[in-house]
């Protein structure tokens, strides 16, 4: 199979005014530092991509069934939606370790998502799977000719493409969801994985819930993967997550700013920063809201918490994340 056949897509203004508006509002994000979310909203931002995933793929749990199995996993009944609750809790908090265009991390993504639900998971299908997007006929029947190596081509795409990340990671979505390298579990990785290319270039899609517009408009989602398979260009398709994301980003934006104690602010700033060395005007580049006293207090309760090292002192001190 030409991969190339699965990542043509064409180009429409609508998708180059969203690419503009989305590119805004990430700018804003980093200004406001929200990369991370509040840690009062963090748990109930997972809860939602746990139930939102769960949802689009039909299950019928609510969103406090989820939040309880979420609290105590290992202690969770009530059979397969339970465990595929379990399964994508553990699968996202796995994502950050796992590299989005190595073909061994995405199968073992897989077999922590599909754990107990697929008796091959995380292993490539070998033989022809229906292709159907909700209609009792299939649309075409996918074979597992050099699966392996399809899937590889298409990671390798994504890594190497030279067009913006937000587009080229709608093709992998789509990529994925056409070649379905697996028996079962495709539409749920494919969005996982569009998630973790995302997280490289901007930490804020660790959290932000895309699932859940996704889920908003579920039929419309569906719609557009058809109609780019039958077409043999996704263009549609991508317009139609950039619409998502668009209007995920807005949602965050429209909330209030959280109150970052001096802490969250070090946290955000480890979390941005290299192992390097770093002074203070490093720490207000980040913050440069932040008077020099503030500043320099954040600075010294992170010194006494362990979390930082310092040498120097005065104009000379250097500040170093803790081993």
């Amino acid at each position: 199979m030409d991969v190339g056949n699965i990542t043509y897509y064409s180009i429409s203004p609508r998708m180059l005014n969203l690419l503009a508006t989305i590119h805004h509002r990430l700018g804003e994000v980093h200004a406001r530092h929200l990369h991370r979310p509040a840690v009062d909203l963090e748990k109930a931002y997972h809860i939602s991509a746990v139930h939102s995933t769960l949802a689009i793929e039909g299950s019928t749990l609510d969103a406090l069934p989820v939040a309880d199995i979420l609290d105590r996993p290992s202690a969770a009944t009530g059979g397969t939606s339970a465990l595929e609750a379990v399964n994508t809790h553990r699968a996202h908090e796995l994502i950050e370790d796992l590299d989005p265009f190595v073909e061994h991390d995405l199968r073992h993504a897989h077999g922590v998502l599909m754990h107990g639900l697929a008796l091959d998971a995380g292993h490539f299908r070998t033989g022809p799977m229906d292709v159907l997007y909700g209609e009792p006929e299939p649309l075409r029947t996918a074979n597992a000719h050099d699966m392996p190596a399809n899937v590889q081509e298409l990671l390798r795409y994504a890594e190497e493409d030279d067009f913006p990340p937000l587009i080229t990671s709608c093709v992998l979505h789509f990529g994925l969801v056409y070649l379905r390298p697996f028996t079962a579990g495709n539409g749920r990785l494919a969005r996982l994985w569009q998630k973790r290319m995302l997280m490289r270039y901007w930490p804020v899609f660790a959290y932000l819930p895309v699932e859940a517009f996704i889920q908003r408009t579920q039929p419309a989602y569906y719609a557009a993967l058809e109609y780019a398979d039958r077409r043999g260009d996704c263009g549609d398709f991508i317009a139609y997550l950039l619409e998502r994301i668009d209007e995920a980003l807005a949602e965050l934006l429209a909330a209030p700013n959280p109150m970052l104690s001096g802490a969250d602010r070090v946290g955000i700033f480890l979390k941005q920063a290299s192992d390097r060395p770093f002074r203070r005007k490093d720490y207000l580049n980040m913050f440069p809201e932040l008077s020099t006293a503030t500043a320099s207090r954040d600075l010294a309760e992170a010194v006494d918490s362990k979390r930082l090292q310092l040498s120097g002192t005065k104009r000379q001190a250097q500040y170093r994340k803790s081993t």
